[in-house]
């Protein structure tokens, strides 16, 4: 079997024009990373070609429902590598330049199976981070993403009493306005009688494990918010 020339990374709205015939107006196109002999991947985001599905079929030597299934499974990878990417800068960033005690103590808070294990917590952390940003920096699909805790937004948490979360909503950046959502948010917790976090995070999904993590871990992420915004 001839080893294809091509493989898909996902589907992209910013680019409407085909690589291959030139065609103009698609309402998306399909990312195809080129291959060496051996079959693996073979450039960057810089060497991406993007077609229209009935180009990119005729290139892989597929059916158009093939391509397009292909490159949904392919986007939708991406997009949990993405919210994994924005779940571990949104709880290690602010630990970044932490006393190395801190650093220890969130991660192992958060991976205590590999507490004496040799694992170095300080080059994990490190590591996590290095990867998260160059995930969401590849433009393979896209933009580059939001990747700074400049970029985090704040959010309110809702516990029920039982620890579940019950509601997370982002804070408007108004302050009458997020004044009137802290107290609805205040009003709501005693309704239910949970308990209520208000911790910075890249998006919802990320601010639910931030509040959920442990006291040192949101104790950092308050301050980081604060030095960025101060």
């Amino acid at each position: 079997m001839p080893i294809p020339k091509w493989t898909i990374k996902g589907i992209v709205d910013d680019y409407d024009t085909c690589g291959c015939c030139g065609r103009r107006g698609l309402k998306r196109t399909v990312a195809l990373m080129p291959l060496d002999a051996d079959g693996n991947e073979d450039g960057t985001a810089e060497d991406v070609a993007y077609y229209g599905t009935s180009c990119a079929a005729a290139a892989l030597g597929w059916t158009q429902g093939k391509v397009t299934d292909t490159a949904r499974a392919a986007q939708a990878e991406q997009d949990q590598r993405d919210a994994y990417a924005r779940r571990m800068i949104s709880i290690y960033a602010p630990v970044e330049f932490a006393p190395v005690w801190d650093q220890l103590s969130v991660y192992y808070g958060r991976n205590p199976g590999q507490r004496g294990t040799g694992v170095r917590a300080t080059e994990e952390v490190a590591k996590l981070l290095a990867e998260a940003r160059a995930q969401l920096a590849d433009t393979t699909t896209g933009p580059a993403r939001p990747s700074r805790i400049e970029d985090f937004r704040r959010y309110a948490v809702i516990f029920t009493r039982d620890r579940r979360v019950h509601l997370v909503q982002h804070l408007s950046d108004d302050e009458t306005e997020r004044q009137a959502q802290g107290d609805a948010a205040v009003r709501r917790t005693e309704e239910i009688r949970g308990s209520l976090a208000v911790v910075a995070a890249l998006d919802g999904e990320s601010a639910r494990d931030v509040a959920y993590a442990d006291d040192l871990t949101r104790m950092w992420n308050a301050q980081a918010w604060q030095t960025a915004h101060a």
